[in-house]
């Protein structure tokens, strides 16, 4: 699906914490967005270049890959390193200098949800085809 502007609405959300899944899925609904969400990081690449999201939002703490790889395999994919990343996390200390520079923004959990979709809303707005 596209907005007016021909441009993607989807957000892939890599988050396992279902509590945070649910007020992003409903947040990004309600701004004009369709949330895919994956809980794992196993198939993140494969989804953005499936898919074509306008943003990922990306939890670097998951269940079966650390969110840095995931991070790092997305900007190493010709396919996919156009799509812009948002980091939330715990644990945004994990992230070394690339994996900032690579990071369209950092937010730390707990974040501000409307710091967090202004930044998802400018994304998206941005991101080239």
């Amino acid at each position: 699906m596209a907005n007016e502007d021909g441009k993607s609405n989807k957000v892939v959300v890599v988050e396992d914490d279902p509590a945070i899944v649910e007020l992003l899925s409903d947040e990004l609904r309600y701004q004009g967005f369709e949330p895919l969400i994956l809980r794992r990081g196993s198939t993140v690449v494969k989804t953005v270049k499936d898919e074509k999201p306008a943003v990922v939002v990306l939890d670097l703490a998951l269940p079966d890959r650390d969110g840095t790889h995931v991070l790092k395999d997305l900007k190493d994919d010709w396919d996919a390193k156009k799509t812009p990343v948002i980091i939330i996390s715990a644990y945004t200390g994990r992230l070394d200098h690339n994996g900032r520079e690579n990071a369209e923004a950092v937010f730390a959990k707990p974040f501000d949800l409307d710091q967090l979709m202004a930044s998802i809303r400018a994304a998206a707005a941005k991101k080239e085809d």
